[in-house]
């Protein structure tokens, strides 16, 4: 769904967004472009002051957003943020609220999903995953997309907020946590592409082959793949870590 200032349903209610870095911020910034209500929590100052400036509201307190929001997606960068977020001391889990939707998008282990949900159940509020993939790229136009699991119900009623994000959404599975092994098995694919790709980049360098040269080739042959298009953000990726 392209973003459009209506593309948010009236009914819909305020939105919460937990995380505004690479990823995050553009999945929030359209949120607001599409006509949502948006409060947005991050540890950065200057990003919260950025999303400020782009028409959200800042949240004061993690605690607090339950009750100001019906439903609240989160984008941060592990398992451990995710859970300090939701289950911690000063989380998410700590406010009240009557209902209450958590859209978690950042990749953990489904078992994280798990505990959230068991957490979650006392207080009848509901975990729905919804994993991205596309990078920054994608993020930035809204065209990421998204594995999601959830009921099928649940699924529907967010299917406004998920197209604003979105561009290719699957309904992975009934279940919270289907939607993190549906992108662990994305990322499994992909590392084992990421491998090839460098193993292959190796054979051409020992027998004087320009890294460039075999990846152009690779381009327009049996060997493309998402890896070898976006070589330069791979290699950054591992240069980096």
């Amino acid at each position: 769904m392209p973003v459009t200032p209506a593309s948010a349903p009236p009914d819909f209610g305020r939105v919460g967004f937990i995380g505004l870095g690479d990823m995050g911020g553009p999945m929030g910034y359209n949120l607001v472009a599409a006509g949502f209500d948006v409060a947005v929590f991050d540890l950065r100052p200057e990003l919260l002051l950025a999303a400020k400036e782009k028409g959200a509201r800042i949240a004061d307190s993690l605690s607090g957003m339950p009750g100001a929001c019906r439903t609240i997606g989160i984008c941060v960068w592990s398992d451990e943020q995710v859970t300090d977020a939701v289950l911690g001391p000063q989380g998410l889990i700590t406010g009240n609220a009557k209902a209450l939707t958590l859209v978690v998008h950042s990749t953990v282990r489904p078992q994280t999903i798990d505990r959230i949900a068991a957490a979650f159940a006392p207080k009848g509020w509901e975990v729905v995953d919804a994993p991205v993939s596309g990078g920054r790229a994608a993020s930035l136009t809204g065209t990421l997309s998204l594995m999601v699991g959830a009921p099928k119900a649940s699924y529907e009623r967010l299917l406004p907020y998920l197209q604003t994000v979105g561009a290719h959404l699957f309904h992975v599975g009934e279940n919270p946590g289907a939607g993190e092994v549906a992108k662990l098995c994305n990322n499994l694919m992909g590392l084992c592409n990421t491998y090839a790709v460098l193993e292959a980049m190796k054979l051409g360098a020992h027998y004087g082959l320009d890294e460039e040269m075999v990846r152009k080739v690779a381009s327009v042959s049996t060997g493309m793949s998402w890896y070898t298009e976006h070589w330069d953000f791979v290699d950054n990726l591992i240069q980096t870590h």
